[in-house]
């Protein structure tokens, strides 16, 4: 960390010599000039994801902090009457990241805690008789819910791993909570407000809400599909009289979406997937699922790489780096490089694309100066890339333009597995990710008092997901999975997650109706089938997003993107995509006479949790 403390006191030495010589200077040319010093400055120490990948904060924080000796002199400025609307943005965002007070020891050590809680090992292995072998969340038991159909044994590492969730997890909650409770006293605004800062709105939860609104009737009918498969299963006696679900069994379906002998029954179980695993392994390496991606981009005209990328854009991450999942890490800042996991499978195959798309966007966005550098908002990359990844997801893209599944003939029953497996994946994460979401604004809003963490949590997976506890939990622990803890975390938040799956599927289909490769109401050209393999228009379209940084919010950025210039995030867009599979869920759920919904509990007046 040398480098940066240098970084640090350069920076601040810059600065205040700049104020000996333009002490009197508040002049438009003098901001222009101030903001320039700020970005040569930026730029220097921008590798920060690269030196320092398991770095207690993110580089976004320590970036955020090499600016903050800057902020007296731009709070001098009178920004908002200046001519410029460009430098009107860039004072907007960078006085915005500068209400965050520098980071000190006590910030780093819970940030680490809640970072981290995924990897820590805490719970003892039912395997282990006469002593503990502890086990970790990420690497041991998620490997068990994607693998296994042991009932019992799920229902044991739910209950235990969050039983013994360490105290220091819940003071470092404790700790993110009352942070940005003191932003938000601070500015004189709600601490949501300061949550949603990024996003231009300080009610993008009422966004949210009503996208979750608008996708609930899949949701149910999904929903009361699972149920029944579980009642047949395991027993009728794995379902209580309320209909919910318990989440054991809810995680064990989403880690199993793409698992070929998996809880779940496919529409036409006869119709067997293709295990393209078995194919990737044979004839791919990740520099062929790189390749493959870059040359998606490459159709649809995009630029070229810039020369260093021959010999620094792309290394494999190390050991050392390595995490369960495996992901990919992005230097967004400065000279843009991507750090990339070497194993090949069906997902690798889709993320790859992802991380190509985040990629390109930080090459684009990059071009611009300190500031206008940022996303559109948290999470406008990852919309990108989830749009990228549902049209290289198509069978035909992947039989055309990839040359894989070739032998296999798709008809009509394979293409509603396909959606099948795709919309298990999706239904029963995004209401996890919102049901975070609207927990955390209800902590830091004191919507809900600490003593009632635990049943809120509980009576928002009921209202939203139709899911209940497990089993009895340690009374004072708190029943939420890693990603929450993670999903608070400057960076790292639920909220990025959430808004890039919402707002992937509305490009996508905006994309897609631009190009009239979707047609709604025409059978032949569903949604859900829109290859944009080669669609240079598409390609315009998304380098305009790209290439616009954070210029103008996100809104401003899509409107362009519809007819009727819609501003806000659509459900319908999701709907669209999986509406043959609604069908087919309402038909067969009317068949088997399946119930749709589940009773309503309240959880902190009548406690059934602890």
């Amino acid at each position: 960390m040398l480098k940066f403390q240098y970084f640090c006191f350069m920076l601040l030495g810059l600065y205040v010599t700049h104020r000996c010589v333009h002490a009197e200077c508040l002049t438009e040319a003098c901001a222009q000039e101030l903001v320039q010093s700020i970005d040569e400055k930026y730029r220097i120490n921008s590798d920060l994801e690269f030196e320092h990948p398991n770095g207690k904060v993110s580089a976004d924080i320590v970036l955020r902090d090499g600016i903050l000796p800057y902020k007296e002199a731009l709070d001098k400025f009178d920004w908002q009457n200046f001519k410029s609307p460009l430098l009107k943005r860039q004072f907007e965002i960078l006085l915005r990241e500068m209400k965050y007070p520098k980071t000190d020891s006590e910030f780093r050590r819970n940030t680490s805690l809640l970072k981290n809680v995924g990897k820590k090992k805490f719970t003892c292995s039912r395997l282990s008789a006469n002593t503990c072998q502890k086990v970790s969340y990420n690497r041991d038991i998620k490997a068990l819910f994607t693998n296994s159909d042991d009932e019992e044994n799920l229902k044991w590492y739910w209950r235990e791993w969050r039983s013994h969730l360490p105290p220091e997890v819940q003071t470092a909650l404790s700790y993110y909570v009352s942070y940005y409770q003191s932003l938000g006293s601070a500015a004189n605004q709600s601490a949501s407000a300061i949550w949603y800062e990024g996003y231009d709105d300080a009610n993008m939860m009422t966004d949210l809400e009503n996208y979750m609104a608008a996708i609930a009737p899949l949701y149910k009918e999904m929903h009361g599909h699972l149920r029944q498969i579980l009642r047949n299963k395991y027993g009728n006696a794995i379902i209580p009289d309320s209909g919910l679900i318990p989440q054991h069994l809810i995680e064990q379906s989403y880690y199993q979406a793409w698992k070929k002998d998996s809880v779940l029954v496919n529409p036409y179980p006869e119709k067997k997937l293709p295990n393209m695993q078995q194919e990737l392994r044979a004839n791919w390496t990740f520099n062929g699922l790189r390749q493959t991606a870059s040359h998606f981009f490459k159709l649809l005209d995009f630029p070229p790489y810039p020369s260093y990328f021959q010999y620094e854009g792309f290394k494999p991450i190390t050991n050392s780096e390595d995490s369960a999942d495996c992901k990919a890490r992005i230097n967004y800042h400065g000279k843009v490089r991507m750090a990339y996991c070497e194993k090949v499978n069906y997902k690798r195959l889709l993320t790859t694309h992802g991380d190509i798309t985040r990629l390109g966007y930080a090459l684009q966005k990059n071009k611009l100066p300190v500031g206008l550098s940022r996303e559109a908002c948290p999470g406008f990359g990852n919309a990108m890339a989830e749009a990228v990844i549902l049209t290289v997801s198509t069978p035909k893209h992947l039989q055309q333009n990839v040359h894989l599944l070739t032998e296999y003939n798709y008809d009509d029953e394979m293409h509603l597995n396909f959606l099948y497996r795709m919309a298990v994946h999706a239904l029963f994460s995004v209401p996890m990710y919102f049901v975070h979401e609207k927990l955390w604004v209800d902590m830091i809003d004191n919507n809900v008092r600490p003593w009632n963490y635990k049943c809120h949590y509980w009576n928002l997976m009921e209202k939203y997901m139709g899911v209940g506890p497990s089993d009895h939990t340690y009374i004072p622990t708190f029943d939420m999975n890693p990603k929450f803890y993670e999903g608070v975390l400057d960076g790292r938040s639920s909220t990025k997650k959430l808004f890039g799956e919402f707002l992937g599927y509305q490009i996508y289909r905006d994309l897609c109706l631009k190009t009239d490769l979707y047609q709604p109401g025409n059978a032949d050209k569903p949604l859900f089938k829109c290859n944009l393999h080669g669609q240079t228009e598409a390609g315009d379209i998304l380098m305009k997003m790209m290439s616009a940084g954070a210029t103008k919010p996100w809104r401003e950025i899509i409107k362009d993107l519809t007819p009727n210039q819609e501003t806000k995030l659509q459900g319908s867009a999701f709907m669209d995509y999986y509406q043959p599979l609604l069908d087919w869920l309402k038909q067969d759920n009317a068949a088997k006479n399946v119930q749709i919904g589940w009773k309503s509990i309240d959880n902190c007046i009548n406690p059934t949790v602890v």
